[in-house]
């Protein structure tokens, strides 16, 4: 009877232990969200504050999956440089559309692709910027791409008020919320001291989303390291 006791003692310990080791990494990604998150805050904080230090763009924020159903996720995989595009040329127009417009534009980006452009593929800097010229018919003087480009290139245009769109490596990133961590596509909506704020199109928790400035700056130049900067004024 007592070793039938401390069979089932033993069986329980395991069992409790078990639990415990398949626990602990769901608690861990719970635990590293919640830092992520708090730093987000934090960051946006320190620009709209009355010190301002760094500085903010207001861009209305899209997904590269506007609905943001499961269903639109699934199809939008690869809609990233459709969402970065679409938020930067919007707010050079100073205009706001619903999640229903965007979509419905970022569709039709992707069947101009297909005809125009051979198929729906990865889009670098001099492929992205045919598509931006192709498509809103822009001029070749209205679309800037920085070669090699370094974390004050982008600065420095967000400082002159022009978001900014960037190539990046997921992986690198580690962004909790993003499903396919690879090659990927956002905008740059601002800075602090040492961190730089995006709209991070890839996840439905991307507005305002922060990183800190060495490991942005490794993502991008890991994914060729040339950004592309749009400015429908004049001169430019």
């Amino acid at each position: 009877m007592r070793s039938k006791k401390l069979l089932i003692s033993l069986i329980a310990i395991m069992l409790i232990l078990s639990g415990a080791l398949f626990a602990t990494p769901k608690i861990e990604k719970v635990v590293y969200r919640q830092k992520v998150d708090r730093e987000n805050v934090a960051t946006l904080e320190i620009v709209k504050n009355e010190e301002k230090k760094g500085n903010y763009l207001e861009v209305q924020f899209i997904t590269q999956a506007p609905l943001q159903t499961e269903e639109n996720w699934v199809f939008h995989e690869e809609s990233c440089e459709e969402a970065a595009l679409l938020q930067a040329i919007n707010y050079e127009k100073g205009v706001t559309i619903s999640k229903e417009e965007a979509n419905e534009i970022i569709l039709d980006m992707i069947d101009w692709q297909n005809k125009n452009m051979g198929g729906h593929h990865d889009l670098y800097a001099q492929d992205m910027k045919k598509f931006i010229m192709g498509y809103y018919k822009l001029k070749d003087h209205e679309i800037k791409i920085i070669k090699n480009a370094h974390i004050d290139d982008i600065k420095e245009s967000i400082d002159f008020n022009h978001p900014v769109i960037v190539p990046i490596t997921g992986d690198i990133l580690k962004n909790p919320y993003y499903p396919y961590p690879g090659y990927h596509m956002l905008i740059v909506i601002g800075y602090t001291e040492d961190r730089i704020i995006t709209n991070d199109n890839g996840t439905r928790r991307g507005a305002d989303f922060s990183y800190d400035t060495d490991i942005f700056e490794a993502a991008f130049r890991d994914a060729s390291g040339d950004i592309l900067i749009l400015n429908l004024e004049p001169g430019f």
